[in-house]
């Protein structure tokens, strides 16, 4: 019951970080083109100082749910690349991994009040592959 509990929390987390970046990467946008540059504005100010707020909680949640759930699958008893379920689940923590280590970044940046570099304007696209890729390799690993 307990796995089941962590990965209903674990979903959730996920469907509130991925949606946000998917209304950020598709959704928003699209509002651009209806709105004048400064109604966009302050709707993306309103909309970015809520995120600020949930969008490291759900990471910090999604990151913690899935160690506990990888611990299942994955230890010195189980072994490490043993089993196809294991090598896609090792490929999955690498892509959440690479979102983890944009986000701490983005974090520090903004904490230190430096500019990110240039590339990391497009990081929430990063992100949405990257989430899809995990969602995938998520649903592959109990079929393969």
């Amino acid at each position: 019951m307990t796995y089941t509990s962590v990965l209903i929390i674990h979903l959730f987390c996920a469907i509130i970080f991925i949606g946000f970046v998917f209304a950020d990467t598709v959704i928003l946008p699209a509002m651009k083109k209806v709105l004048n540059e400064q109604e966009y504005q302050k709707i993306m100010q309103v909309i970015s100082n809520r995120a600020r707020k949930v969008f490291p909680f759900a990471l910090l949640v999604l990151v913690i749910t899935g160690g506990f759930m990888v611990s299942k699958f994955i230890n010195s008893s189980l072994g490490y690349f043993s089993s196809n379920l294991q090598l896609l689940l090792m490929l999955k923590i690498f892509f959440a991994l690479l979102i983890v280590c944009g986000v701490i970044y983005s974090l520090l940046m903004r904490i230190l009040k430096k500019t990110p570099h240039p590339r990391m304007k497009h990081f929430h696209k990063f992100v949405l592959i990257n989430g899809i890729f995990i969602i995938i390799l998520a649903k592959l690993m109990f079929v393969v």
